[in-house]
């Protein structure tokens, strides 16, 4: 099992405070996740209550499982969330089923993430600053047991890393300043994709065909030089192109 040691911790550290934009810590996080022996991750900020404000989301698990996630509105059913609001230390999601009723839906997205590769997973929740909420996820397809073993050696880094993370994120969106522009048509199918519609309703919506939708979207994230739709609207969020 690898072994982390202070200057890999430093090393990384100062990496993350010294990242110029939001893609700077994708791709540091990524690496360094991997390094550890992860296979992707998920940050998830929920600011404090308003009807105005959405989750904003940097993530590199799967497109696919990304998109299906927020069709099926998984997020108004994912144990995750609420059990980061509830505690303050990491968890492993093979704890959930211990402690907690699962519900039809809770146990249909638990065997879609086993499907797209993520067979087991952990969280660690942040709290602050003020009312600011997020949860910073891995995962990976080993199995509950390997894969535990491999996160509670790594924990208290991975926690440590993730508030340093959670801090720089909050820093660069509200201080980076990036001359972005969109045409009127890419930030109205950017409102509809950060309000969970699939590419099928926003064509329908706007009375265009789907391939064009999709066709914007991949225009969009080229502007934004964002990996998937989720970093788009996240980073569109951020940046102050859209108000969901």
């Amino acid at each position: 099992m690898l072994s982390v040691n202070f200057t890999d911790m430093d090393t990384c550290l100062g990496l993350i405070q010294n990242a110029k934009n939001l893609d700077d810590i994708v791709k540091i996080t990524q690496r360094e996740i991997e390094r550890l022996g992860f296979t992707c991750f998920t940050y998830w900020l929920r600011w404090p209550s308003s009807e105005n404000d959405v989750p904003l989301v940097l993530t590199t698990y799967p497109e696919h499982f990304v998109e299906h996630y927020i069709a099926n509105d998984f997020q108004s059913h994912d144990m995750v969330g609420r059990i980061s609001s509830e505690k303050n230390t990491p968890f492993s999601w093979s704890e959930i089923e211990k402690y907690y009723s699962i519900t039809k839906m809770q146990k249909v997205l638990f065997d879609d993430s086993i499907s797209a590769g993520m067979c087991s997973g952990a969280s660690i929740p942040i709290h602050g600053p003020g009312s600011i909420q997020a949860t910073f996820s891995v995962a990976s397809d080993l199995g509950h047991k390997t894969f535990d073993d491999l996160f509670n050696y790594n924990r208290h880094y991975l926690h440590i890393f993730a508030t340093y993370t959670h801090e720089k994120i909050l820093k660069l969106g509200f201080r980076e300043n990036r001359d972005i522009q969109l045409t009127a048509r890419e930030t109205e199918i950017l409102k509809w994709v950060s309000r969970g519609k699939t590419y099928w309703e926003i064509g329908g919506i706007l009375n265009i065909r789907e391939d064009t939708v999709k066709k914007h979207m991949r225009s969009i994230c080229r502007a934004l030089q964002a990996s998937n739709k989720a970093h788009a609207v996240a980073k569109s969020i951020i940046y102050g192109l859209i108000i969901p």
